[in-house]
């Protein structure tokens, strides 16, 4: 579960760096880690009351130390849902119901055993997979943007800067010009989501040679 703490503002480039490392000391072994679904379709389904009964179940067996429960974005199977991962090794299981969770604690997170009844089975050879990326649905998916999707916490920045985020900013605010970043934009083919499809780095180069003393930037989000 998420752990509050104040946010220092970070005034140079150095200093992301220096948080970067601090969050990722002493983490080369990780422990096991509950990923939750927490995307629309599978809190319609009820991972929410899922959730909790993981909290309280870890609370019970006094894991809080040794368990990461994470609430994570949507892992995109959403008729699965709810969907729970277990980690390192990335255990898949769906359709997990709070009724299940004493059982994923005490045989998948302590001992290592894997559920039989909350696997997927493919319906293609009716075998259960056990491991999210054997899934024909995440198989043939390469992710780049969303690549850390089911492993960071959305709402917690320190997940996101661990894994380098941040650091096209960093770079584009020491070592590069506004042409090279609009030129970056361009050769990547980046375009807006709406029905023309405008390309967003021919955009941004508009709105620099606009002529004017003070411009503003506005995101439509």
């Amino acid at each position: 579960m998420s752990i509050k703490r104040e946010i220092k503002i970070l005034q140079k480039a150095d200093d992301l760096k220096i948080l970067r490392t601090k969050l990722t000391a002493g983490k080369s072994t990780p422990i096991p880690s509950i990923s939750l679904c927490a995307g629309t379709g599978c809190r319609a389904a009820g991972s929410d009351e899922v959730r909790d009964a993981f909290a309280k179940e870890i609370k019970k067996q006094k894991l809080q130390v040794n368990v990461q429960l994470k609430e994570t974005g949507c892992h995109g199977f959403c008729e699965q849902g709810p969907i729970v991962v277990i980690g390192p090794k990335r255990i898949f299981y769906q359709r997990v119901q709070p009724e299940d969770i004493p059982e994923i604690i005490s045989e998948t997170v302590v001992k290592g055993n894997v559920i039989e009844r909350l696997l997927y089975v493919d319906p293609l050879t009716d075998k259960k997979i056990i491991y999210e990326p054997d899934i024909s649905f995440y198989k043939k998916q390469t992710r780049i943007i969303l690549s850390a999707n089911g492993e960071i916490v959305p709402t917690e920045i320190d997940d996101y800067i661990a894994i380098d985020g941040y650091s096209a900013l960093s770079k584009v605010l020491q070592k590069m010009s506004p042409d090279e970043v609009i030129g970056e934009v361009k050769k990547s083919g980046l375009r807006g989501r709406g029905g023309a499809g405008f390309s967003t780095g021919g955009k941004w180069e508009l709105c620099r040679k606009a002529k004017g003393d003070v411009k503003y930037v506005i995101c439509n989000a």
